[in-house]
């Protein structure tokens, strides 16, 4: 089981070269075609012309040009690569991305920098990418650093539909990290978690995979279930992050203003999300 087609997210941010090797990285890995798309609603970072026609040429062959920089990398790393560049305002741009990654088994997306001037197009690719693509959804935070190849991943494990479709579509993924943890997190009565009934069973069918998942409980106290995963993850030093998005099209305010939202913000690792 493995990742034969591998959709990677361009643009001039400073997360862009980490993103890019870890892009490499995983194609290589997984022996993947891997195509870099760049979008030429992704305005620059020192382009200030305010004619809005000149700008947007400008934008646009930026664009051409990031696509073209990744294939020497992808060629430098003898990884078959192909180049997408996607036309459209942020909105449609988005629309299009998501649409486009149904044909692929991964697609590496990065986080929202909330002092980007991209900020509002990216928040709208994330948005559009967990909705409408089908496909599983690996962030890059926009620090541009993480440990990889990754040594211990979180699955944020409440026995959900969603949760479940990430555990699978990260079976790839899972199956190269040494330590792998089912973290429970348990709110009023234990007895009552639907991911505390259903953990035990998980980590036998990961075990079927050759995947020895061990798993963590902890409650939320005083804090709410983001807070507390956030700290588990600093704490026990892991370096991935596999959830499941929350919701459908028409239910999306509760997708992005509950746990999603947050770990997506907030997120210190890279986030595996499935939907």
């Amino acid at each position: 089981m493995a990742y034969k087609d591998i959709l990677l997210y361009l643009d001039d941010g400073a997360s862009n070269a980490q993103r890019v090797r870890t892009g490499l990285r995983l194609a290589g890995q997984h022996g993947a075609r891997i195509t870099g798309v760049s979008l030429s609603a992704s305005i620059p970072k020192h382009l200030k012309i305010k004619d809005a026609r000149t700008r947007s040429g400008m934008a646009k062959e930026a664009a051409e040009l990031r696509a073209q920089a990744f294939l020497q990398q992808a060629a430098e790393a003898g990884v078959e690569a192909d180049s997408l560049v996607i036309d459209g305002d942020a909105a449609e741009a988005s629309r299009r991305l998501a649409q486009c990654a149904r044909n692929y088994d991964l697609a590496l997306l990065r986080q929202a920098n909330p002092k980007s001037r991209n900020l509002e197009l990216m928040e709208r690719v994330a948005e559009q990418a967990i909705l409408l693509s089908g496909r599983p959804i690996l962030f890059i935070p926009y620090i541009g650093t993480h440990r990889s190849p990754c040594e211990r991943a979180f699955i944020a494990w409440d026995g959900t539909p969603s949760a479940t479709r990430a555990v699978h579509d990260a079976i790839p993924l899972l199956k190269r990290i040494p330590d792998v943890v089912l973290l429970v997190v348990q709110e009023g009565k234990p007895k009552t978690q639907r991911g505390e009934l259903l953990c035990e069973g998980m980590a036998e069918h990961l075990g079927r995979h050759g995947i020895e998942a061990r798993t963590l409980r902890t409650h939320t106290g005083s804090f709410d279930v983001p807070t507390v995963i956030l700290n588990r993850i600093a704490e026990n030093d892991a370096d991935l992050l596999v959830m499941g998005g929350y919701g459908t099209p028409s239910l999306k305010q509760k997708i992005f203003g509950g746990v999603t939202r947050t770990l997506l913000s907030s997120m210190i690792v890279p986030v595996f999300m499935s939907h």
